[in-house]
């Protein structure tokens, strides 16, 4: 089952965001969230390959959107205590969360994004069987507290002094995000065990992948072509700074053919996830 135009599945996924799970009207936080979540120049990623592993295993697009849509939640959480920590001041082309609403505002509304996460997954209308919501929940809080722990490493600059050890930062921060998002289709789809397995290994690979362009975007692409300030890792430790660029094109392909390789470990033909995975590796082809 190939995803249809993934336009208009973003369209979708923030309608669903916008009437069915960010309510509360006039509540600041719950404006400050919509702010952030319902973005238009979101590219919505996490919730797509959430979808796409869906679709792999036969799940209907509209069954998968509300489950996809929590994924984001979490998402948009951690941009907005990454934008505070980096001091950014714009996000997606637009002011920061806590440049906009200030940072007490900010604060309150990453906390609420992080509580509505576990609201909508446990009493929320996801359509999903009880060992279903409680093997989501049961990967949930490891996958947070592993980009807590990526995440603090990058503002702290500790545990970062070799390649190896900014590969393992990367996939705290950014792969274990990917991760659940592939796993929460997969258990969605009622995919066996070891193909949950193989599924968050692959997003811990896409997120690492991801992680590499974004640093090279950093230092060499344009803040209108990224939609956030440029060079803001200019005092951290990254493995742009490690390897140099060509050290950095060499690791990610080694990590696109890594997750080439855990695909092929399906026990599905995973042609949406191809198609997914394809449109995210072209966003920045002149770059590798």
């Amino acid at each position: 089952m190939v995803l249809e135009n993934l336009s208009e599945i973003r369209d979708r996924i923030r309608y669903h965001l916008d009437r069915h799970v960010l309510l509360g009207s006039f509540q600041p936080q719950v404006e400050a969230a919509k702010y952030v979540v319902l973005n238009k120049s979101a590219n919505l990623w996490r919730p797509l390959l959430t979808i796409a592993a869906a679709r792999d295993y036969n799940v209907d697009l509209e069954r998968a959107i509300p489950l996809s849509s929590v994924v984001e939640l979490v998402h948009a959480a951690s941009l907005i205590a990454d934008d505070i920590a980096d001091k950014a001041h714009f996000r997606r082309g637009e002011k920061s969360c806590h440049v906009q609403f200030g940072n007490n505002l900010a604060h309150l509304t990453q906390l609420y994004l992080v509580e509505k996460v576990y609201d909508v997954l446990l009493n929320g209308n996801l359509d999903l069987e009880d060992k279903q919501r409680m093997a989501i929940a049961r990967l949930a809080p490891q996958s947070g507290l592993d980009m807590i722990w990526g995440q603090t490493k990058d503002v702290m600059q500790i545990e970062l002094r070799t390649p190896e050890q900014v590969l393992r930062m990367y996939e705290e921060k950014s792969g274990a995000l990917i991760g659940l998002a592939l796993a929460c289709g997969g258990i969605l789809g009622n995919a066996d065990e070891e193909d949950v397995n193989t599924l968050r290994k692959l997003g811990i690979a896409i997120g690492v992948s991801y992680q590499i362009s974004d640093d090279v975007l950093d230092s060499l692409a344009c803040p209108t072509e990224t939609g956030k300030p440029g060079r803001q890792d200019e005092q951290k430790r990254t493995l742009l700074k490690l390897v140099g660029l060509d050290g950095a094109r060499d690791l990610k392909s080694a990590k696109d053919a890594e997750a080439e390789n855990l695909l092929d470990l399906l026990d599905i033909d995973p042609k949406s996830l191809r198609k997914v995975m394809t449109h995210l590796r072209q966003r920045h082809n002149k770059y590798f």
